[in-house]
């Protein structure tokens, strides 16, 4: 009997076995590293222990290529392509390495070769690491050595070309990887016997009608511009010709090109399976067409814009486009959008991408929906880095467009068009804008409908131009760039609200065409005064836009081919002229004054839209021209502001203003008020005092806008026509507001005014329901809703017929009972309106104090303000108009602390004054009106002690007798709070001295 043979024990090398273990490792640093040992270690050895051990680690490292473990390809493929490079690469030892380039290729195939019964996954671990190996030799740059053997680089395009045909999957990774050895051998300047043998093997291969071949032949067609390309498979070579267009979109997309099997024909085959990634060869040939643009290249190559509409629009996007497909489409217009020149652009908006583009992001359920707002997330990327390339994406989204119907943002609910408007640059804007109002003049639709609905977008994409940017700071920059358009758009709109074309002028392309209707004249008004609305509040000088504007009505006046809709010899024709020759005379002031022109600029502002509001049927325009001419009289001589006669007349000029629902009069007032504060008197601050004082019910609407009682079916008219007015300013009246310093810890005074309000009208609502209901059964002859049942008797004498008279009364009897009914449910909507309107009213007026305080905070004639804001404060049912007062109250005692404070002339007034404060504490209110009342106090107190140190007794002296009433009174509402504030604030005085 035999032995077993003993085995003898064989020495692992336990480094080489940690530094194969990294190179599979997935962090990429343990890669590099675990590569750089090997090479470390491989160079570290004498000549007889390298010749003993490369074979071996060549071996190892090729059959790692074929691992799927881990990222051992990309380990392996690194220190194979490295150990190449160094070992017969350029800066090789000639003594080091043992095989030439043939027997290394040689042994890549012999190494990767799938032999035997194997899985299907195991076939393709050897492909790749074939195809791995491969790409390693090119990297390496071995095979284009000088002494290189040159039977190597065709083994290693056989390898390549050959997984390409057999491996359609691998297709793509074969054709990237000739594609990038072709742009090595042009930087590197090789022998052309490469790139000849590489293009000889792409025909012959049959991959030269694939996208990998369009690339890699575009490649050498453009790297190698004297090599010789055969003629037969592209017409003159190039793949780009204008007659091989139909024919390269439909290979770029992988349609398939005939109905026989790719065998039958000789193709190679397509891929199965679709992926997301964008092949290569797409964009490489659109960058080659975007380069022969910007070369200026004028050949019979097809241009970029044919291209891109015949096999991106027409193919990708058509219709009948899968989604797969429309995908693709959105990628390629993602990545030319970052890439493209500027004069690219326009061609990218094509007619069926914009089409997809609406479909997708009109509703988040779609498949594309994420791709289409990728798309318009790169748009916007570019141009807040290049703001000049945002005119081609406004040219397109916005409706002057051929395609465009509608608006852009309003089909797909989104704020894209807005977006671009507030990142473009000014040059964009002014073009854009421009085109705009061409097109609002001559919407380029004869039928009366359609141009309607296109002027209003048009008009609504004018006023969103205007609204986008934030501010328009100086003479300089921005504004002084859209002077021009912001003049023409004024113009346009003056003339198309305010004008109707004659019907013999049809050759002037300055005049509307078709004719505006009426509908639409009543439209641009209204959008003229929000364009107007956002001069005044974001343009430096806003008088001269305004100024502009009504002397373009005057200008074309005169124009024998245009009808005003203002009649000439009316009854106001008389005071237009006056206004006229007054308006001429304010901007000849203006010129002429010296120093600070900012009350004329102010006023010429205000006079400028009170004519505009004559124009827009304004009845009280036309006798507020008259008090404006008596006020600009009091309150200046030859352009010099000197006295303070006309500032009550001015106040209640501005008050008028705020009272419109107008967010452009309420701007204006506020912008006028800023600039003659200093000659408010102290009338003019009563008149603002008296509308706080206003109650908040019908007879206080009735009593500030002097309303006479009328039929609320007129009431409910005039509201229903007024409800297309100018951008009303709602926005404090939706707002709910809410009271300061605390409303937590007791119900305030508007939750005790309102509670009573509520039920009482809830209570009022059930009464006329049921006496509705009463009467309504009496006609009827039947029993009410929540009435008993009835007899049989009544059952059978209420199914009576009637006859044609009694029906005849019954229906008047009926309408009768409906009108005192709709008279009735009126009467309650007039309340609300009018508690609304009071409230609108007295908040517009606080921001009015608000201004004189911030300007005038120094002067004493503010301190009338102090007791009317608590007052209101108190008294308000809303939350609203209650926060604006105490926040007013709170500025104005901040302003005074942190900067100069009013100088006292006569402290009893303001002793006076802290009484009154003190009895206005002690009344019931909320918390935040005992804070503000608190904070007033001390105001005062401050003020007093300012003036002179021996005001404190008298400060004392009111704080006790409020103590003393309120610790002996229970019925005093005052707030212990009152007195910490005030002890806290002593305290804090007595540390300072």
């Amino acid at each position: 009997m035999s032995k077993k043979r003993r085995r003898e024990p064989s020495s692992v090398d336990t480094r080489m076995v940690e530094i194969y273990d990294d190179l599979a490792n997935e962090s990429e640093d343990i890669r590099i590293k675990a590569a750089h040992a090997l090479l470390i270690r491989i160079s570290s050895e004498s000549n007889d222990g390298l010749r003993e051990q490369f074979n071996e680690v060549l071996q190892r490292l090729v059959r790692g290529l074929c691992s799927s473990r881990k990222a051992a390809r990309i380990g392996f493929s690194v220190a194979l392509t490295e150990l190449l490079s160094q070992q017969w690469g350029q800066h090789r030892d000639d003594g080091a390495y043992v095989l030439n380039t043939t027997e290394l290729v040689d042994m890549l195939i012999k190494q990767t070769e799938a032999s035997g019964k194997i899985s299907g996954q195991e076939e393709r671990d050897h492909q790749f690491g074939r195809l791995f190996g491969a790409e390693a030799f090119i990297k390496s740059g071995i095979l284009f050595q000088p002494d290189a053997s040159r039977d190597a680089w065709p083994k290693i395009l056989d390898i390549i070309y050959g997984i390409a045909k057999q491996k359609p999957w691998l297709r793509e990774e074969c054709g990237w990887i000739l594609f990038g050895t072709c742009q090595t051998l042009t930087e590197g300047d090789h022998d052309h016997s490469f790139i000849q043998a590489l293009l000889d093997k792409l025909c012959q291969s049959g991959m030269a009608k694939t996208p990998e071949g369009i690339a890699i032949w575009l490649n050498i067609r453009a790297g190698y511009p004297g090599i010789q390309l055969p003629d037969a498979i592209w017409r003159d070579g190039n793949p780009l010709h204008r007659k091989e267009k139909s024919r390269l979109a439909r290979i770029l997309k992988e349609a398939s090109t005939g109905s026989q099997s790719d065998e039958a024909t000789g193709q190679i085959a397509q891929k199965g399976n679709w992926t997301s990634r964008i092949h290569f060869a797409w964009i490489f040939v659109l960058n080659q067409l975007a380069g022969n643009v910007a070369k200026g290249t004028k050949s019979k190559t097809v241009s970029f814009e044919e291209f891109w509409r015949g096999a991106i629009d027409d193919h990708l996007f058509a219709a009948s486009s899968t989604e797969e497909r429309k995908y693709w489409g959105f990628s390629l217009f993602q990545q030319m959008f970052k890439s493209v020149p500027p004069s690219l652009l326009p061609a990218l908006f094509s007619r069926n991408l914009k089409r997809s583009l609406i479909n997708q992001l009109a509703s988040k359920g779609r498949y594309l929906h994420l791709a289409a707002e990728r798309s318009i997330r790169s748009i916007l990327d570019r141009v807040k880095v290049e703001p000049s390339s945002a005119a081609a994406a406004l040219e397109s989204f916005s409706c002057m467009s051929v395609e465009g119907y509608l608006s852009f943002d309003q089909l797909t609910k989104t704020k894209t068009l807005e977006r671009l408007m507030s990142i473009a640059d000014d040059n964009s804007l002014l073009n854009v804008g421009l085109e705009l109002c061409n097109k609002l003049v001559c919407p380029d639709a004869q039928d009366d409908q359609v141009a309607t609905a296109r002027r209003q977008v048009l008009a609504d994409e004018i006023m969103m131009l205007l609204k986008s940017r934030p501010t328009f700071h100086s003479e300089v920059g921005s504004a002084s760039t859209l002077r021009p358009l912001v003049d023409r758009i004024l113009e346009v709109l003056v003339i198309c609200s305010y004008f109707s074309a004659d019907a013999s002028a049809t050759n002037r392309r300055d005049l509307p065409d078709p004719p505006v209707s009426g509908k639409t004249q009543d439209m641009l008004r209204t959008r003229l005064l929000t364009c107007l609305s956002h001069i005044v509040s974001k343009f430096p000088d806003p008088g001269s836009y305004v100024y502009r504007a009504v002397g373009v009505i005057r200008l074309k006046e005169s124009d024998s081919l245009l009808r005003s809709n203002l009649d000439p010899t009316g009854p106001i024709s008389g005071t237009m002229g006056q206004a006229w020759t007054f308006l001429a005379l304010i901007a000849d002031d203006l010129e002429k004054a010296k120093g600070n022109k900012t009350f004329l600029e102010a006023f010429i502002l205000l006079y400028s839209l009170t004519v505009l509001q004559v124009h827009n049927g304004d009845a009280d325009a036309v006798s507020m021209l008259d008090e404006l001419r008596s006020c600009y009289d009091l309150m200046t001589q030859r352009g010099q502001v000197h006295g303070e006669q006309g500032s009550e007349v001015l106040i209640e000029i501005l008050l008028s203003l705020v009272a419109k629902p107008s967010v452009l009069f309420r701007r204006l007032a506020e912008q006028v008020l800023s600039t003659a504060t200093s000659d408010i008197n102290s009338n003019g601050l009563q008149a603002m005092v008296k509308v706080l004082e206003t109650k908040e019910n019908v007879s206080g609407r009735e009593e500030m806008f002097e309303e006479e009682n009328e039929d609320p079916e007129s009431n409910s008219a005039a509201s229903d026509a007024g409800s297309d007015a100018e951008e009303v300013d709602t926005e404090d009246a939706n707002r709910t507001g809410s009271s300061s310093d605390g409303e937590g810890e007791s119900s305030t005074s508007t939750e005790s005014n309102e509670e009573p309000d509520d039920i009482e009208g809830t209570e009022a609502g059930n009464e006329e329901l049921t006496a509705f209901n009463m009467k309504l059964a009496q006609a009827l002859k039947t029993r009410p809703a929540n009435a008993n049942l009835v007899t049989a008797s009544d059952e059978e004498s209420s199914d009576e017929d009637m006859d044609d008279e009694q029906m005849e009364a019954l229906d008047a009897h009926l309408a009768t009972i409906f009108k005192e009914r709709k008279r009735t449910t009126s009467k309650k909507g007039d309340k609300k309106d009018a508690k609304e309107t009071i409230v609108n009213f007295k908040c517009r007026v606080i921001e009015l104090m608000d201004i004189y305080v911030k300007k005038q905070h120094q002067n004493p004639l503010a301190l009338d303000l102090l007791l009317p804001l608590l007052t209101v404060t108190r008294t308000t049912t809303s939350k609203l108009v209650s926060s604006k007062a105490c926040n007013l109250v709170r500025e104005y005692s901040h302003l005074c602390k942190t900067k100069e404070s009013p100088k006292i002339h006569d402290s009893s007034t303001v002793i006076k004054l802290l009484e009154y404060v003190h009895v206005e504490a002690a009344q019931e209110g909320s918390n935040a009106h005992a804070s503000a009342c608190s904070q007033a106090s001390l105001f005062l107190s401050r003020l007093l002690l300012a003036t002179d140190r021996e005001h404190q007794r008298d400060i004392n002296r009111v704080y006790s007798r409020t103590q003393h009433a309120w610790s002996t009174d229970k019925e005093s509402k005052v707030r212990a709070s009152f007195f910490t504030d005030w002890i806290g604030w002593c305290n804090s005085i007595r540390l300072a001295r």
